[in-house]
Formats: C-alpha cells, sequence, structure tokens
C-alpha cells in the first residue's frame, strides 16, 4: 500500500495482542497474534513492533508485489522493547530474505550492543533454523538518538518508558500536522496513582501527558479490566479505566485499546467496548474509543 502526498497517512495493525499468540474461536474477531502496527505515508514503510503480526505483514506486502526481487522497498522498523512478544515475528518477516529489500531497526539506546544480539540470538540454530546473518536484505540495526527522524514529511520522535520490566519506548509520528502515538507495555497506574507520589511519578506523568497531547491516535496498553490490576499490580501493565481517565485528560481524539490478555476473549472484549464507549461518545469534547482489532486499516 502507498499514500501520496497530503493523504492521510494508513495505520493498520498487525498484531493486537499481548504477552503470547492467543489462536482459537474465542479471538477470531480482535486477532490473536502479538503487537505489530504499520503506518504508511508517501511511499515510506514504518513498522513498530515485530511481535508474530508482523508476518502477515510481511506477506501482504510481498503478496501486494513490494518487497519483491522486481520491486524492493525500504522499510523501518521500529522496536518499543525487545520481550519476546515484541520480536517473535521477526525470523517470519519474507521481505527480510528477499535480496534487495534493506530495512533499519531501531531500538532504544539503553540495550547498547545488546540489541543486535538479543535479536541475532532468537535465531540462534538452538531456536530456529535459519541464523539472522544468512538473511538475504541489507538489514541494519541503529540505537535512537536523541534527535527526530525525518522520512519526508513525516517525523518519529520518542521517549523512554520506566514502569515496565526492563523498560519500553513510545514512539510519536507527525505527518501533516497530525499525531499518532504508539505507547504499549508502561503501567501508568504506578505513575498517575502510586501509594506514594514522588517528584519522578510527577515527572513522569506530565511527560507522558505532554508526549499524547491531543494525540489524533493513541494506540496504547490498556491490558488488564480494573478487577484484574488488583492483582497484577507491578507486571508493567496498565488499567483499561486509568488508560481511559489519562487519556482524555490529555485531550486525546482516537484511543486504541492495545496488547489484549491473552485471556480476553472476543466476548470479554465488546462486553469492555460496550461498558466504557457510550461515556467518552458522549462527552464534550467526545473521545472515540475502540479495541484495535487485527486487520483493521484506518487513514490518521
Amino acid at each position: 500500500m502507498t499514500t501520496g502526498k497530503n493523504s492521510p497517512a494508513q495505520v493498520t495493525f498487525w498484531g493486537t495482542r499481548g504477552s503470547i499468540p492467543t489462536p482459537g474461536r474465542t479471538t477470531e474477531k480482535y486477532g490473536g497474534n502479538t503487537p505489530c502496527v504499520s503506518i504508511v505515508y508517501d511511499n515510506n514503510y514504518i513498522i513498530i513492533d515485530a511481535g508474530s503480526g508482523i508476518r502477515n505483514c510481511g506477506l501482504e506486502l510481498v503478496g501486494s508485489g513490494l518487497g519483491t526481487s522486481e520491486n524492493p522497498i525500504d522499510l523501518h522498523l521500529f522496536l518499543s522493547h525487545t520481550h519476546w512478544d515484541h520480536i517473535q515475528g521477526l525470523p517470519f518477516f519474507v521481505p527480510a530474505y528477499v535480496p534487495g529489500n534493506s530495512f533499519v531497526i531501531y531500538g532504544s539506546p539503553n540495550k547498547e550492543r545488546f540489541l543486535e544480539s538479543i535479536l541475532s540470538d532468537q535465531m540462534d540454530t538452538q531456536y530456529f533454523p535459519v541464523e539472522m546473518t544468512s538473511l538475504a536484505a541489507n538489514i541494519s540495526i541503529r540505537e535512537m538518538s536523541d534527535e527526530a527522524l525525518r522520512f519526508g514529511d513525516l517525523a518519529i520522535d520518542w521517549q523512554e518508558q520506566v514502569y515496565h520490566p526492563g523498560g519500553s519506548v513510545r514512539y510519536r509520528i507527525t505527518v501533516n500536522g497530525r499525531r499518532i502515538v504508539y505507547a504499549s507495555d508502561v503501567e501508568l497506574d504506578q505513575i498517575f496513582f502510586p501509594d506514594e507520589k514522588t517528584e519522578e511519578t510527577e515527572r513522569l506523568a506530565a511527560e507522558y501527558l505532554a508526549f499524547v497531547d491531543k494525540a489524533d491516535l493513541l494506540i496504547a496498553d490498556g491490558q488488564y479490566t480494573e478487577e484484574e490490576y488488583k492483582t497484577k499490580k507491578g507486571w508493567g501493565h496498565t488499567s483499561i479505566p486509568v488508560l481511559l481517565e489519562i487519556a482524555y485528560r490529555a485531550k486525546v481524539k482516537q484511543l486504541a485499546f492495545f496488547h489484549h490478555d491473552p485471556q480476553h476473549t472476543d466476548k470479554l472484549l465488546n462486553e469492555l467496548w460496550t461498558k466504557y464507549s457510550p461515556k467518552y461518545h458522549t462527552a464534550d469534547p467526545p473521545m472515540h474509543i475502540f479495541w484495535a482489532r487485527e486487520g483493521l486499516t484506518m487513514p490518521i
């Protein structure tokens, strides 16, 4: 898929599940693949996270005639972090096996030299039959710098998120004055409603609000219900009511609930949408909320 200048960016959800893939009849609607989102604008291909959903992303690209040896592409892959559910699809990304394709993998500088070794280690022959050095595409791995990246009219900046085991990164993509924020795998409950407020939690809360302020689309981790969070505190994920409150406080226009818990069935996710959506749909100003569904493409 390509879009021209001044056209909306196209955001596609290829994987929306957290922790582990969950195929089966109870997850058919929202999907069982782990995190992967693509953003396409003016022949620029941005992919965020390489969970199992990136496999279908690659198959779709090649099936459309892109990323083939006759029509190679340049891709930019941004990793929020290297927990397995966010990188496990990389060995199955078909364009990586096509000569002539080129893509850069970006990650947190806090990983130092470990980013490359982590990605390579999951393709060690003890775990996978093909080593990363055997991939035919031109692949480079870079640490993020303080400067925002630019790809034509598209700009990407980022911030570290510390309330997740091992840390994670959130990304903000700006194009034509519109902002898409990907901020999965962070425990906002611990930042905005800690047992004891500190200068650090106050600073982190202000940084988060400024980063997502008036986002046209916020893709955010709302893995737990209010009841579930009581026994999952400290696990690095946000409860649904807290995400709703903070997103509305930041005047977010559209909120996509993401990183669905493996135990959450389509039926439960439908019930959660029915429970919370009317309040924010009728608010002044309104905020459109939805539970991200695998295969959904939306213009931003």
